[in-house]
C-alpha cells in the first residue's frame, strides 16, 4: 500500500456502545484559523446536488455534502469515521443490547425556531422508520418503537440487539428535520434543519447558498458567514473555476491532481470507503448465473483503469472494503485476476459463448470508469450499453425505480460496515434492486447486527466479504482516491474516511488572487 494511505481503524467499543460528553460546544477536529468575520465566504464546487433535500427520502450518499450543513445529526463522525456526540451528547445500550438510550443536547432550536427536544427526536425517528418512500427505513428496521424518557432523553426499543444503529444515526437516518416542516410540500426546496448553516436559496442543479445559523451549539464548526455549494458536474469546469478564483475548493478527479499542484493549489485526499463498482441487479439480464458474474470480474483490468483513468490515484477493489480497514479480510485472495480467456470460458459454460448485452445506468458526472469497463467487457463479447443519467437522478433510477440492468457508479461508503453490506446485499436493502441475496449471507448479516464484541464483528465481516467475493455478488473495480483542490486561503479542509465531505471548521484566511 502506498505510504500516503491512511491506517484505518475500527471505532472503539466504548465509542460504539457508551458515549457521554459535556453539553457545551465541542469541536472534534477543527484546525482552521479564527476566520469567519462579516462577509467571509467559502465556495465549494461539487459534482452533484441533492437528489432530495428531505434527508429521509434522499437516495444517494453523495447527497450528504449538501445535507450536512443544514441538518444536524444525533451522532457525528471524526475524519476516521469514529462516532462522537452530535445532537446526542451521549448514548448507551441496555437490556442486553435491546434498548439504546440517547441523551440529547439542551438549548438547541431548528432554523424556524422550533425547539429540538426528545419529542422532536422521537418524531424524526418515527418519520424515518415509517415514511412512505423512506430510503433509511431499512437502517432502522430493528427499532420497534421510540419512547420519550424525559425532556432530553429518548429510548429506542429494539427487536434484537443492533450494533449498527449508532453508525446509522450519524447519517441520514439520524438527521433531524423541524417537525413543523414535515408536511411542507416544498421541503425539498426549503429544508429546515438545526445544522450550522441555514438555506438562503437553492437552485437545483446550480447552487446552494447558506448562511451561518445564529446560536449554533458549536460555533467552531461555522468559521465562515456564507457558504456556497456550486453544482458543476463537469470536471474541467470545476478546475477552471478553482484556478480562476471563482470557487475556493473543488472535488478533483485523479487526472487533475498534478495539474492542481502545478498551479500552486493545495490538495487534500486519500483512499476512502467509497469504491467504483459495476453493480448488478442480479434479477435482471443474465446476472442470476454466478458463472456470468465471475466472468465479468475476470474481464476487468483494474490496474489499467487506475493508470489510464485515475492517473494512479487509487487502489484495486476486490472486496467491498479497502485494505487496512478492519472489515477488509487481508487473508482473502484475489479470486478474479484479469483473465479474459477465463471470462470467455465461464460465459461459454453458462451457455453464452457469443456473450450477451445489458443496459447500465451511468451518472453523467464522471463516465471515465464506465467507458473503460465498456471497452474491456467488449473484449470478451459482453456489450454494455451506457444509459447516461443526471448524477442527481442515477441512484433513484436504479434503486428506487429499478430501471437498468446495472449501474456503474461509486458507492459512497457508510459509517458502519454492516450498513454497506445490508444495503448492497441484504434482501431488504434499498440499494439492492431486485432483493437478490443468499440465505447464508442473510443469516450472517443478521448475526453481525446483534454482535457487540469488536473482534467477533470483524470475523463476521470477513466471512460475509468472503461470500460476496466467492459468489461474485458485485463487480468492484477501484478504490479511487477522493481529492479536493483548494485555494491557499482555505483552512481546515480535510479528507473524510466516510467519503462524505463535511465543512465543519473550514475557514478562509487572507486573500485569493
Amino acid at each position: 500500500m502506498p505510504a500516503h494511505r491512511k491506517r484505518f481503524a475500527a471505532a472503539t467499543l466504548a465509542g460504539l456502545l457508551t458515549v457521554t460528553a459535556a453539553c457545551g460546544g465541542i469541536n472534534t477536529e477543527a484546525t482552521g484559523s479564527a476566520s469567519g468575520g462579516a462577509g467571509s465566504t467559502f465556495r465549494f464546487a461539487y459534482t452533484v446536488g441533492p437528489s432530495r433535500y428531505d434527508p429521509h427520502r434522499a437516495s444517494s450518499s453523495f447527497d450528504n455534502a449538501t445535507l450536512f450543513p443544514v441538518y444536524d445529526r444525533l451522532v457525528h463522525l471524526t475524519t476516521m469515521a469514529e462516532p462522537v456526540p452530535g445532537l446526542a451528547t451521549g448514548w448507551h445500550y441496555a437490556d442486553d443490547g435491546k434498548r439504546l438510550v440517547l441523551e440529547l443536547r439542551p438549548g438547541v432550536r431548528f432554523h424556524d425556531g422550533t425547539p429540538f427536544d426528545a419529542a422532536a427526536a422521537k418524531a424524526n425517528l418515527d418519520r424515518a422508520r415509517t415514511l412512505e418512500g423512506s430510503t433509511v427505513a431499512s437502517e432502522l428496521r430493528s427499532v420497534t418503537r421510540v419512547d420519550v424518557l424525559g425532556p432530553l432523553s429518548v429510548e429506542l426499543v429494539l427487536s434484537a440487539p443492533d450494533s449498527s444503529l449508532v453508525g446509522a444515526l450519524s447519517d441520514r437516518a439520524g438527521m433531524m428535520v423541524s417537525p413543523a416542516a414535515f408536511d411542507d410540500p416544498q421541503l425539498d426546496l426549503r429544508p429546515v434543519g438545526a445544522g450550522p448553516y441555514q438555506i438562503v436559496s437553492y437552485s437545483p442543479n446550480d447552487r446552494v447558498v447558506l448562511r451561518r445559523s445564529p446560536g449554533y451549539w458549536d460555533p467552531a464548526a461555522q468559521l465562515v458567514e456564507t457558504m456556497v455549494i456550486v453544482i458543476q458536474s463537469d470536471q474541467t469546469t470545476r478546475m477552471n473555476a478553482l484556478r480562476a478564483g471563482e470557487v475556493d475548493a473543488a472535488l478533483l478527479q485523479g487526472n487533475q491532481v498534478a495539474e492542481a499542484r502545478q498551479y500552486d493549489l493545495g490538495v487534500v485526499g486519500d483512499v476512502t470507503l467509497a469504491f467504483y463498482h459495476l453493480q448488478l441487479n442480479r434479477t435482471r439480464s443474465e446476472f442470476d448465473d454466478v458463472r456470468v458474474r465471475r466472468a465479468l470480474n475476470h474481464a476487468i483490468d483494474r490496474e489499467a483503469i487506475i493508470a489510464g483513468v485515475l492517473f494512479g490515484n487509487g487502489a484495486p477493489a476486490v472486496q467491498p472494503f479497502p485494505p487496512g480497514y478492519y472489515a477488509n479480510d487481508p487473508e482473502l485472495p484475489d479470486l478474479y485476476p484479469y483473465d479474459p480467456r477465463k471470462a470467455r470460458q465461464l460465459l461459454a459454460e453458462a451457455g453464452l459463448p457469443g456473450g450477451f448485452e445489458f443496459e447500465a445506468i451511468v451518472p453523467s458526472t464522471d463516465p471515465g470508469v464506465a467507458v473503460a469497463l465498456q471497452e474491456q467487457l467488449a473484449e470478451v463479447g459482453v456489450r454494455m450499453n451506457i444509459g447516461e443519467a443526471a448524477s442527481s437522478e442515477a441512484a433513484d433510477l436504479f434503486y428506487g425505480r429499478q430501471q437498468g440492468d446495472a449501474m456503474v457508479a461509486p458507492w459512497g461508503g457508510r459509517a458502519d460496515p454492516i450498513q454497506t453490506l445490508g444495503l448492497l446485499y441484504g434482501s431488504k436493502g434499498f440499494s439492492n434492486p431486485g432483493g437478490h441475496t443468499l440465505p447464508q449471507l442473510e443469516q450472517l448479516i443478521g448475526q453481525v447486527r446483534q454482535t457487540i464484541d469488536p473482534a467477533a464483528r470483524a470475523e463476521l465481516f470477513h466471512r460475509i466479504g468472503g461470500i460476496v467475493v466467492d459468489q461474485a455478488l458485485d463487480v468492484p473495480v477501484v478504490f479511487a482516491d477522493t481529492n479536493y483542490g483548494h485555494a491557499p486561503r482555505v483552512t481546515g479542509l480535510r479528507s473524510w474516511l466516510s467519503n462524505k465531505p463535511e465543512f465543519r471548521g473550514v475557514g478562509t484566511a487572507g486573500t485569493w488572487r
